[in-house]
């Protein structure tokens, strides 16, 4: 390990950071760039601004020109991929040229190497041989998942490189290992605003709003994070929580950046109450959705994935006249489909959808686009028609937002958006 260079960072204070991802396979699309989101989301709460992200492919010489002509000055870049044991893995390569130092092994290193393949019954090529050097002056960052370790490069003119595999296990637990402390201890304490979160509002409209709440348009950022969900960051010490949640109601789902998702599993277990789902023309993604926030566990007891008919009838005993004069997808059919899923799981709540999510398949009566989504809770059962526009995926990502959404402020006890009340 090499001792903190005099130019090293030390110091709390305004940190520009650029990210670089690295390899041919994201520049064809083979593979989708996801490293650069996770960087920003965690260092941007701590007081670094991201200034920007690129991707470069592995021809050489294109990564260390990004290095020295950046797009704008930085003073740390984050690196991804390219130190792997093959020809087309340059990063450590790229990085000496960029500095002008030769590259230099480390044996201590390659010892590591061989035996972490060794320990996995893999035995080294001279290949891997090439992850044991280094440019000159830089540090290692063990790696503890895989044989290639990261770098650390202190320039002598100010700044530096961070080097970290792009295969996803090895590069999040390096991240956390070796980024995170180094970012933490130079953390800008009170930089982290409040984040709003909506869902099924127009994003001009609430724009509209937040500039009228805070007197200035240019003290917060508004970003569509996905299918109906808009997100607000605020800045430091500004809280518009309680006035959201009054303009809004349920279609302000919370603060924290947590996703619907987060905040109905949030809501569950804090009541104490219990899910279960029916799904047709979602096939599962909803459930995929609550499953994949930690702790789902605790309050979502199951679920049907009935795309048949024949399902719909054999697992929840939808009667087959009904689907004869109505159709699978009417008020009828999801609202014995909700009934039955909260009888037979034992939940608290229950919802079912159906819908027509196309191409094909529609009808003048049930259009592509129609989705009715049924509620079964201790109030009784009910229903609610949509219909949206758009291709098959997103059809069926905004009927998984609504159904969460719908979920959600059932079990707050609020008003659903724009669904009639029971007693209507």
């Amino acid at each position: 390990m090499m001792e903190a260079d005099a130019n090293e960072i030390s110091q709390p204070g305004h940190i520009r950071v650029g990210v670089i991802a690295v390899g041919d396979e994201i520049l064809e699309g083979r593979i989708q760039e996801c490293h650069g989101r996770t960087i920003s989301s965690l260092l941007t709460p701590l007081g670094f601004e991201v200034a920007w992200h690129l991707s470069v492919g592995d021809t050489p010489g294109e990564l260390a020109t990004a290095l020295k002509d950046p797009p704008t000055a930085t003073e740390v870049i984050i690196i991804s991929g390219g130190l792997g044991p093959t020809a087309d893995d340059r990063t450590r390569q790229e990085i000496a040229d960029a500095v002008g130092v030769p590259l230099e092994q480390d044996p201590d290193c390659w010892q590591r190497i061989r035996t972490f393949l060794e320990d996995r019954g893999v035995s080294p090529s001279s290949n891997n041989r090439n992850q044991a050097f280094r440019p000159k002056g830089s540090e290692w960052l063990e790696n503890d998942h895989g044989s290639a370790p990261g770098l650390k490069t202190v320039l002598p003119g100010g700044g530096i490189f961070f080097a970290l595999p792009g295969v996803p296990v090895e590069f999040n637990a390096m991240v956390q290992r070796h980024l995170l402390p180094w970012a933490r201890a130079r953390a800008v304490d009170d930089t982290e605003g409040e984040i709003l979160e909506f869902i099924a509002v127009p994003e001009s409209k609430l724009d509209e709003w937040i500039v009228e709440q805070m007197g200035r348009a240019d003290l917060h950022h508004i970003c569509v994070k996905g299918t109906t969900q808009i997100e607000v960051r605020l800045p430091a010490g500004v809280s518009l929580r309680e006035a959201a949640s009054r303009r809004y109601q349920s279609r302000f789902s919370g603060c924290g950046g947590i996703g619907t998702e987060g905040h109905l599993v949030e809501a569950a277990r804090t009541s104490g109450q219990s899910v279960a789902l029916a799904e047709s023309c979602t096939g599962g993604m909803i459930s995929t959705k609550i499953t994949d926030v930690p702790r789902s566990s605790e309050m979502f007891v199951g679920g049907w994935n009935c795309y048949s008919n024949s399902m719909k009838v054999s697992e929840l005993a939808v009667e087959p006249s009904m689907i004869d004069d109505f159709g699978a997808v009417s008020g009828e059919v999801v609202e014995a489909m909700a009934a039955a899923a909260r009888e037979r799981s034992g939940a608290d709540v229950a919802l079912s959808v159906s819908g027509v999510a196309g191409p094909s398949g529609g009808t003048h009566k049930t259009p592509v686009g129609t989705v009715w989504m049924g509620l079964a809770s201790a109030a009784g059962v009910r229903s609610h028609r949509y219909q949206w526009k758009g291709n098959r995926q997103r059809i069926r990502e905004v009927a998984t937002q609504y159904a969460l959404h719908v979920l959600l402020a059932t079990l707050r006890g609020q008003e659903i958006h724009r669904w009639p009340n029971l007693e209507s």
